[in-house]
């Protein structure tokens, strides 16, 4: 089951999986070898911060009241919860790198969504 919670705003109408895409955060290993090559240790380095981008396809929107829910979180840092998403899991000290679009559709009830949403290292679950 998908669900998608901004800030505390748990959206009413989920944007499909597709529209939900994260850049960063890779986690390579290092490796340590002997002379031979015979590797004898690997550690993953810290996690980096990631870029969560959520985008409405054509035929998408969520509703004006979310939309403003969301909006008036502000510059304030806040924690996105992704379910059935990829990624999956909780994500504390987020915050906007611009603010969020919400362009209006042609029913009144309803808004577009276009966002960016800055996940910081040590907000990786």
């Amino acid at each position: 089951m998908y669900s998608l919670i901004i800030g505390g705003v748990a959206l009413d109408y989920l944007p499909p999986p597709d529209a939900v895409q994260i850049e960063g955060g890779g986690r390579a290993v290092s490796e340590r070898t002997t002379l031979d090559g015979k590797i004898i240790a690997t550690r993953p380095p810290l996690p980096a911060s990631r870029r969560l981008t959520i985008t409405a396809p054509q035929g998408f929107a969520i509703s004006a009241a979310d939309a403003a829910a969301i909006q008036a979180i502000g510059d304030q840092p806040f924690t996105v919860i992704l379910r059935g998403y990829d990624p999956e899991g909780t994500f504390s000290g987020c915050v906007f790198v611009e603010p969020p679009r919400f362009p209006p559709t042609s029913d009144p009830r309803f808004r577009g969504y276009a966002m960016t949403i800055y996940i910081p290292q040590e907000g990786n679950p």
